[in-house]
């Protein structure tokens, strides 16, 4: 066997796995954009984000490939808008989001080793309870974990977990019925949001809830509520908005009355004639990324 010349020696021990060279250019892009914004906050670093991202398109694209399953397009484009951190919408999960429209069904599609190196990240979402990140399964299980990965400028808050069969060749499943908002209480607009392991890929799919239906007591639990923090906030306006305890009363009333709701609406969801009608929702979008 002919040896090698000591360049190429040089340049094969240097060349890392796609995944590796993907992340080594997003960090490099993402510390340029960082220090021009450190030098001059006002400078315009929109032409130098669209041409990373375009870079880090073609790389995703190479990596995941295209899909070819209904309803979603063969082509995905990058999951995130931009590499600024004072951008809205960056930071994002590495991965190809599929879309044909921004009210339609959408799937975002990651690898396992990009989506290990990405929860990997501190972030609030597991930092306030763990010193280690999860592990993949037990962060597609958490909610927050989709506010950070795949909201754009809104937080998910999980109304109700959906019990699914995991598709066939598939090594993981999860469904939860959901809503994105910037303020907290009951939110109309309630999505199912599906995940999936398979074959060294996740698909985190989601859709407007077809079924989704409004539990009675569980709104009159919220009337409650609203009925407690709008006393406290008149006693605040009423204090010249200067008195703070009532402030942190009037915050921690709403905190509280929205997590009882969402506690209401799981625990009583199960039972409710609709339930059944959403869980095959999800299933049946889960059932798109079983094997062919």
């Amino acid at each position: 066997m002919l040896a090698l010349p000591a360049l190429l020696l040089g340049l094969a021990a240097a060349a890392g796995t796609p995944e590796e060279d993907y992340i080594a250019a997003r960090d490099a892009a993402i510390a340029r954009i960082k220090k021009i914004e450190e030098k001059k906050p006002d400078a315009d670093v929109s032409k130098i984000d669209r041409k990373a991202l375009a870079d880090l398109e073609k790389r995703l694209q190479a990596m995941i490939g295209d899909l070819s399953v209904k309803p979603y397009p063969a082509k995905g484009k990058i999951g995130f808008e931009s590499l600024s951190d004072d951008e809205v919408g960056s930071g994002g999960l590495d991965g190809l989001r599929f879309a044909k429209g921004d009210d339609g069904p959408q799937v975002y599609v990651t690898t396992d080793g990009l989506a290990v190196k990405w929860i990997a990240r501190p972030e609030e979402w597991w930092t306030k309870k763990s010193k280690t990140p999860p592990g993949l399964d037990e962060a597609l299980a958490n909610d927050e974990f989709y506010t950070f990965a795949v909201g754009e400028d809104a937080a998910l808050s999980r109304t109700a977990d959906l019990p699914i069969s995991k598709p066939e060749g598939a090594t993981f499943a999860h469904a939860l019925l959901g809503g994105w908002a910037q303020d907290i209480g009951p939110n109309p607009e309630q999505e199912i949001i599906v995940a999936v392991r398979k074959d060294g890929k996740i698909y985190i799919a989601e859709e407007k809830a077809k079924n989704y239906k409004l539990i009675p007591a569980c709104e009159a639990m919220w009337k409650e509520s609203e009925k407690k923090t709008e006393a406290l906030f008149k006693k605040y306006q009423a204090s010249g908005a200067k008195d703070e305890k009532i402030f942190n009363f009037y915050t921690a009333e709403q905190e509280k009355g929205d997590r009882d709701y969402r506690n209401c609406y799981s625990e009583r969801a199960p039972k409710e004639a609709f339930f059944p009608a959403l869980v095959k929702e999800a299933q049946e979008i889960a059932d798109r990324f079983g094997a062919k």
